[in-house]
């Protein structure tokens, strides 16, 4: 088998390949200081180097074409299902999956393709969540409920659940995304099949916050074993994007309006909320098995600070002001995703974290003048001010980069120093 090892000094590598040519163009090194790097790298040959960025092209297409093939494969079972024996049906489903898999074993293993051995075990996720529901049409099993607006929440579930074990064999963090994205969309369907009713459908939208802390916790925890460390930022992105999604539709005023109109009541709120905030607050609470500092103690401060708010929406939901609590937390996620980044000298937390307050800012300037600006004068207003966001964004982000690149004392705590 490929050493496990050698797999991630080769994605170190084509990584570097790429930052260290973005850092070139971005005038944070000199061309003297690319070819230096690239060459201690061993990719010292312009030939080379293109070589190892050439990986990011393959990883692409590999993944564009498992999604094609994906589609083209059930667009084939469909077109002929009615015509095929239960039997035969059943039979090219599992065998659709077994031949993926093993397609992507031979790959990485045998042949030592990893890029495109992974789009192969991504194809095999694909077929396994949609044989899931060819497989319920052929036994007549529900495949869609609340009027079949939805998919059968249960399903996608069960088609997240076999992700996972994939990801984890394989150490795939495509995979990983994939099943991550299934059992938030799984949750989602459940919660708004299992309560139709606006006032507990709208109040346990909180589980979905509660999800994405719960998803970050798992991310953090990730990093006590050295095994499936390389997951940790994939839960932990994952956590935070889920989280400052709905964070983002609580930060405006219309959700509480239409909440309060619909009479609910404190203490109305389903008990799925409570336990999915106690079950959260479990993995927030395991953390402190990590090594203890201070960055760390203010991580899992904030976690546990976003729980108790969760908790507090959904016994008292009728409160006006909510809109600002959330405005609040969500420029607060913001800055600490810049914070984040600049302490471990990560830029993807960096950007992630700007572009999270130009959000913001544009939301709240269509919000508060869309109705008191004439058109023409909205968006000539508009668009100076983003133009000035952006170049203020811009010069924080070069400024946080650069200030990561500068040397440091040796007594000095730097980015690479920090505990994690």
């Amino acid at each position: 088998m490929t050493d496990t090892a050698s797999m991630e000094e080769q994605e170190y590598r084509e990584r570097l390949a790429h930052d260290v040519a973005t850092w070139a163009h971005g005038g944070l090194i000199t061309p003297e200081q690319e070819r230096a790097i690239l060459a201690r790298m061993g990719a010292g040959e312009p030939r080379a180097v293109g070589v190892l960025r050439l990986g990011w092209f393959v990883t692409a297409v590999s993944i564009v074409g498992a999604l094609v093939l994906a589609g083209g494969v059930v667009l084939l079972f469909a077109s002929q299902w009615q015509t095929m024996p239960t039997w035969f049906r059943a039979g090219l489903i599992f065998a659709g999956i077994l031949a993926s898999y093993g397609g992507g074993y031979a790959l990485i293993y045998r042949y030592d393709m990893q890029r495109v051995g992974s789009a192969f075990l991504l194809l095999g996720v694909l077929l396994y969540g949609a044989g899931l529901f060819l497989l319920a049409q052929i036994y007549s099993m529900p495949l869609c409920e609340g009027g079949c607006e939805l998919p059968s929440p249960t399903l996608i579930l069960l088609a997240s659940f076999g992700a996972f074990p994939m990801a984890y064999l394989f150490g795939s963090r495509i995979i990983m995304l994939l099943g991550i994205a299934s059992l938030t969309g799984g949750v989602v369907a459940e919660l708004v099949t299992r309560y139709p009713d606006s006032p507990k459908s709208e109040s346990t939208l909180v589980v979905v916050a509660v999800l994405g802390v719960a998803l970050y916790a798992a991310g953090q925890l990730h990093a006590l074993r050295s095994a499936v460390a390389g997951f940790r930022d994939t839960y932990a992105i994952s956590g935070l994007l889920v989280l400052l999604g709905l964070v983002y539709v609580f930060t405006f005023d219309e959700p509480w309006d239409q909440l309060i109109e619909s009479g609910v009541k404190a203490y109305s709120s389903p008990s799925v909320v409570y336990v999915s905030i106690a079950l959260a607050a479990a993995l927030v609470a395991a953390q402190l098995l990590r090594p203890r500092d201070r960055e760390m103690g203010i991580d899992v401060a904030a976690q546990a600070v976003l729980l108790g708010i969760a908790a507090i929406v959904a016994t008292w939901p009728g409160w006006t002001g909510y809109a600002l609590i959330f405005n609040a937390v969500y420029f607060a996620l913001a800055a600490g995703l810049v914070t984040r980044g600049y302490l471990h000298g990560d830029e993807r937390y960096i950007n992630l974290g700007l572009a999270v307050v130009a959000l913001g800012l544009l939301t709240r300037y269509v919000d508060v003048f869309w109705s008191m600006l004439a058109t023409s004068a909205f968006f000539i207003i508009g668009g100076v001010l983003l133009l000035a966001v952006a170049f203020a964004i811009e010069r924080m982000r070069r400024g946080l980069i650069e200030a990561m690149a500068a040397p440091r004392d040796e007594g000095a705590a730097g980015p690479e120093g920090a505990t994690i």
